[in-house]
C-alpha cells in the first residue's frame, strides 16, 4: 500500500482538496461561517451581561451550565432520532434558525426581565448549535467517498478552529467601535449567510444527503 505524499498530509493541501467538491465547498464555507458567529457573540456574553444587566459571575456562569446542559442531552441523546425523524438538511437549516432566535432575544432583553428572557435563550441557543454541529459533518461527510471522508472531517475541525479563533477578536472591535448589541447583529447576519450556504444544498441533488425514508 503507497504512503501518501509529504505535500498530501499539508492541511492545505487537504483543504485544497475537498474545497474541488463545490457541494463540499459551500457546506464547509457554512461551517466556518458558523463558527465564526457563533464563537464571536459567545465570547462577548460575560461582558454583555455584566454592563447591561449587572450580572455577577455567578448568574453568567449559571447561564453557561444551562448551555452545557441542553447541548449534552441534544447531542448525547436526541440527535440521533431527530436525524432519523427529520434528516440532517432540514435539521441543520432548524438549527441555524434557533440560533438566530436566540442571537435576537438577548439584545432585545431588558434589566428588569433579564432572567426570564435569556436562559430560555441561551437554552434555544444551545438546542441550534446540537443540532447544526453533527448535522453539518454529517452532510460533508455524506458526499464523499470512504477515501476523502477523512481529509474532509480535518479540514472542518481546522475550519472550526479558524473560525473560533477570529471569532472573538472581530466580535469585541464591533462591541467597542459600534455598540453592545453589535456582535449580536453581526453573527445574525452571518448565521443567515450559513442558512443560505446550507439551503443550496436541497434534498435530491444528491443521494448522499440523508433524509427521512432514504
Amino acid at each position: 500500500m503507497a504512503l501518501p505524499r509529504k505535500r498530501e498530509l499539508q492541511p492545505f493541501s487537504q483543504l485544497a482538496r475537498v474545497f474541488r467538491n463545490i457541494e463540499v465547498r459551500r457546506l464547509c464555507l457554512a461551517f466556518f461561517l458558523f463558527f465564526l458567529a457563533f464563537s464571536g457573540f459567545t465570547a462577548e456574553l460575560v461582558v454583555y451581561f455584566k454592563q447591561n444587566f449587572g450580572w455577577g459571575p455567578g448568574i453568567s456562569a449559571a447561564a453557561f451550565v444551562v448551555v452545557g446542559i441542553v447541548a449534552t442531552v441534544v447531542q448525547g441523546g436526541l440527535i440521533g432520532p431527530l436525524v432519523k425523524r427529520f434528516g440532517e438538511w432540514r435539521l441543520s437549516l432548524a438549527g441555524v434558525g434557533l440560533v438566530i432566535v436566540g442571537c435576537l432575544l438577548i439584545p432585545l432583553a431588558r434589566p428588569e426581565q433579564a432572567v426570564a428572557v435569556v436562559f430560555p435563550a441561551v437554552a434555544i441557543l444551545a438546542i441550534g448549535t446540537g443540532l447544526v454541529t453533527p448535522c453539518l459533518r454529517s452532510l460533508v461527510s455524506r458526499r464523499l467517498d470512504a477515501s476523502g471522508q477523512g481529509a474532509a472531517l480535518g479540514s472542518l475541525q481546522g475550519l472550526q478552529s479558524l473560525g473560533s479563533f477570529l471569532g472573538p477578536p472581530l466580535a469585541g472591535l464591533a462591541y467597542v467601535n459600534l455598540n453592545r448589541q453589535a456582535p449580536f447583529w453581526l453573527s445574525i447576519a452571518l448565521m443567515l449567510g450559513v442558512a443560505v450556504l446550507v439551503a443550496g444544498g436541497l434534498p435530491g441533488q444528491g443521494p448522499s444527503i440523508h433524509e427521512p425514508g432514504r
